[in-house]
């Protein structure tokens, strides 16, 4: 890990504009459907929930759950949590303010509601909605009351602000109650998440990431949204209803956040090297880059633990290819033993930019034990076991698989660093290249438009939703088959994988109130898709980012970009220490 010079420490300087570059754009500015990485960074900036987590560099504290909005985080102990673990009631500080394009006015408890309720609006389902969905009293039956209006967003605002949610109840304007189906573990850190922000009624007249809503961003945060023309600009400003004294967790020491997009790779690292923009917005440093800011550990390069595992091997259960090959246990164990892991480290930058994965959860993971049942040495692979695998598969002379995978950045180097290996073990790849957006939509989508028979493995990556207590983020999506019809939607199980004691584990563990024995029932889950060869673990990825040496306080948790609202600008003529 690579550590910041001494001048980090150095008193906060208040002032100043923060310009990233990048290519593209967000994918939403609305909480409720938000969801990208880099949307993240700024959603920080002008939004605000209930709880969240405090920034920093310790990973170990990254996960834990602290106060926001609310006055304190409710537990047993205060008898805020109740029900037997099943009711949490909140009290909204004091102060705490909306600014709104018709003025200012408090953030009260009905907006909490209305927040939640947002996330299943029928004609944009929030991508976060399935979390409440599962966890919240009342809210699949809510949902379909919604689904029940007619489809126009003035008769849809209207249900959605009259219809009843059972498990959220504004008691009056500063106290608001929620009730979950059963005890859980992390419904806490589901309420950290941006989805949960609260919504003003303003919100009701439009439906969720249309034009009309984002020209009206409300913002509850330090900074508002004062422009944004897609895929050229955003503009973030000081939030005059925004109160100091309300907010424990942004010091807001800049006074504005200017995003230029439509920015190439090269131009973006070549503009930030020379200070002539701050940081980076949505690429990372280049590749060709990395070797000389690693050997003089520039203090530009930051480089931190994410719990990202990426790359991947999706493994697909559906292909009838080589009589159906993939649906056979001895070939998926083939493969474990088959990828040259420590291949593809290199073309990911090398053990300073990543560690090998041989299990699901990372260290980053509060219910990670290390595991590693496929393990080879260096984790360079082991192909003649792969090859006597094969063998008793039935395959003593190899076989022919398809590899898709993404055709930009590294990702064509890395999936020809598996198709090398994967050839020293008798497994003849063919590479299928695809856009980020085919690879999802035409190859691992389970939507009637998608090709799941056209290929038999996948190169893929996945990133947790929150840090700490987070083994959810990423056993349910990847590996939760329960009441999946075989034509249904398979969501992130891209390769339709179904393990009837992996889903009797998940409900066990998904409904159980106490942590460690919840970390316990989701390491079985792990040792099992594991055993099956559901996928095969290749790197756990570091996130590593790139900023002018004007940038001070830059803090990796919990927003991968850098928290925009805890760093501060050097005066131009500072030294970078």
């Amino acid at each position: 890990m690579l550590h910041r010079s001494p001048a980090v420490d150095a008193t906060p300087r208040r002032g100043g504009t923060l310009t990233m570059v990048g290519a593209g754009d967000v994918d939403h500015l609305d909480p409720a459907l938000a969801y990208h990485t880099v949307t993240r960074g700024i959603l920080r900036a002008y939004t605000r929930q209930l709880v969240g987590y405090a920034a920093g560099r310790d990973r170990t504290e990254a996960g834990r759950i602290v106060a926001d909005l609310a006055t304190e985080v409710p537990t047993a102990a205060n008898g805020r949590l109740t029900g037997g673990g099943t009711r949490y009631a909140f009290t909204l500080r004091e102060g705490v303010r909306w600014h709104t394009p018709t003025g200012s006015r408090p953030v009260t408890a009905r907006d909490v509601v209305r927040g939640i309720k947002r996330l299943a609006h029928p004609l944009a389902n929030s991508p976060g909605l399935a979390y409440y969905l599962n966890a919240i009293e009342g809210m699949a039956e809510f949902r379909d009351a919604l689904a029940d209006a007619p489809r126009t967003p003035e008769a849809i605002g209207e249900r959605l602000e009259t219809a009843d949610l059972r498990g959220v109840v504004a008691l009056d304007d500063v106290e608001v109650r929620f009730t979950t189906r059963y005890p859980m573990s992390d419904f806490l850190n589901m309420l950290a998440l941006p989805f949960a922000t609260p919504a003003p009624e303003e919100y009701l007249r439009f439906v969720p990431g249309s034009p009309g809503l984002n020209r009206s961003i409300a913002s509850n945060g330090p900074y508002r949204v004062t422009a944004h023309r897609p895929g050229e600009l955003i503009e973030l400003r000081r939030n005059p209803a925004w109160d100091p004294g309300t907010d424990d967790l942004r010091a807001a020491h800049l006074d504005g956040i200017v995003v230029r997009q439509g920015v190439a790779e090269r131009e973006a690292h070549d503009l930030v090297a020379r200070g002539e923009a701050d940081m980076l917005w949505d690429v990372q440093p280049l590749t060709e880059e990395l070797p000389a800011l690693l050997a003089t550990d520039d203090p530009r390069l930051e480089v931190y633990p994410a719990g990202l595992l990426s790359p991947y091997v999706v493994v697909n259960f559906a292909s009838p290819a080589e009589d159906g090959a993939t649906g056979k246990q001895d070939v998926r164990t083939a493969l474990q033993y088959a990828v040259d892991k420590a291949a593809v480290s290199a073309v990911w930058g090398g053990p300073r930019l990543n560690d090998i994965a041989d299990q699901v959860l990372p260290p980053l993971c509060l219910a990670h034990r290390e595991s590693r049942p496929h393990a080879t040495e260096g984790g360079r692979g082991d192909p003649e076991r792969a090859r006597r695998l094969l063998a008793r598969a039935g395959y003593p002379d190899g076989l022919t698989l398809r590899l898709v995978h993404r055709d930009r950045d590294i990702h064509p180097d890395t999936a020809e660093a598996v198709r090398e290996a994967l050839g020293r073990a008798g497994i003849r790849v063919e590479l299928v290249p695809a856009s980020i957006t085919e690879l999802f939509s035409e190859f691992l989508s389970s939507s009637e438009s998608a090709r799941p028979l056209d290929w038999e493995l996948a190169l893929t990556g996945w990133e947790p939703d929150w840090y700490g207590n987070n083994a959810r983020t990423y056993l349910q999506p990847l590996f939760d088959s329960r009441d999946v019809a075989e034509d249904g939607d398979w969501g992130a199980n891209y390769g339709r994988y179904r393990g009837e004691r992996v889903n009797r584990l998940l409900t066990e563990a998904l409904t159980c109130p106490d942590e460690e024995r919840a970390g316990e029932l989701f390491r079985e889950v792990e040792a099992q898709v594991l055993r099956d060869g559901a996928i095969v673990p290749v790197l756990f990825a570091h996130q590593y980012w790139f900023h002018s040496t004007r940038v001070r306080g830059w803090l990796p948790y919990p927003v991968l970009n850098g928290d925009l609202t805890n760093l501060w600008l050097a005066d131009a003529e500072e030294p970078a220490g």
